[in-house]
């Protein structure tokens, strides 16, 4: 009897430890799988979908500013030798802060407006099944642009061919935007980067051409 007993008291103790084990071995199974697969692609579901609506957003913030193509000179200022070709050509730093302070007002503006924007992914494309991505009950993304986080520009020069070539104005803007899942919220900046303003050069790269100085350029990000 006493062995019995012995045995039973072992059971008693075997039992609960093992289904114990069996379920950490199981969370931390489920835990690895979000940590390394569901999580990273609700991350890149929620970037593709915002930097879709941010450049959106984007793109019609600068139409608003360049109601004509003629506005875009005005970002521009150039020299030229009495045979009319470019000498030298920049970035009028004064235009363009008055564009991104202009820009960044009516973006903080579109995205206080905002409502959240929600995406429906099969939970079998979340955790990596190319065979199973269409499968499965769906889960919600939802993207949400916060802010302006940082605005600023870039110039080059693009070849054309012989004797021609684009001085190109670029502005890039870095939007803040929260993703939203169950169990999962994270922060991400979105870059986005946009043909604003370009000149055809006759004649060849001029003699000077002035990079914008980032010193120069107006945060106003953190007015």
């Amino acid at each position: 009897m006493s062995r019995r007993k012995k045995w039973r008291q072992r059971q008693t103790i075997v039992l609960p430890l093992s289904l114990f084990l069996i379920a950490f071995a199981i969370f931390l199974s489920l835990w690895w799988l979000f940590t390394m697969t569901v999580e990273p692609n609700i991350e890149e579901v929620g970037r593709i979908r915002a930097k879709t609506m941010v450049t959106k957003m984007i793109n019609k913030a600068i139409n608003d500013q360049f109601l004509e193509e003629a506005d875009t000179e005005n970002l521009l200022i150039r020299q030229t030798n009495e045979k009319g070709e470019t000498e030298m050509i920049q970035a009028d730093t004064k235009a363009m802060n008055l564009l991104i302070t202009e820009i960044s007002k009516e973006l903080q503006d579109e995205y206080a407006k905002m409502q959240e924007d929600t995406v429906k992914v099969p939970i079998g494309a979340l955790v990596g099944s190319e065979i199973f991505s269409q499968t499965g009950p769906s889960v919600e993304v939802k993207v949400l642009p916060l802010s302006v986080s940082g605005m600023d520009f870039k110039t080059e020069f693009e070849a054309q061919g012989i004797n021609q070539s684009k001085y190109k104005v670029y502005i890039t803007i870095n939007s803040q935007v929260k993703v939203m899942a169950p169990a999962s919220s994270v922060n991400l900046d979105i870059s986005s980067t946009v043909l604003i303003a370009e000149a055809v050069i006759l004649g060849g790269v001029p003699n000077s051409y002035v990079q914008v100085p980032k010193e120069d350029i107006l945060d106003v990000t953190n007015e």
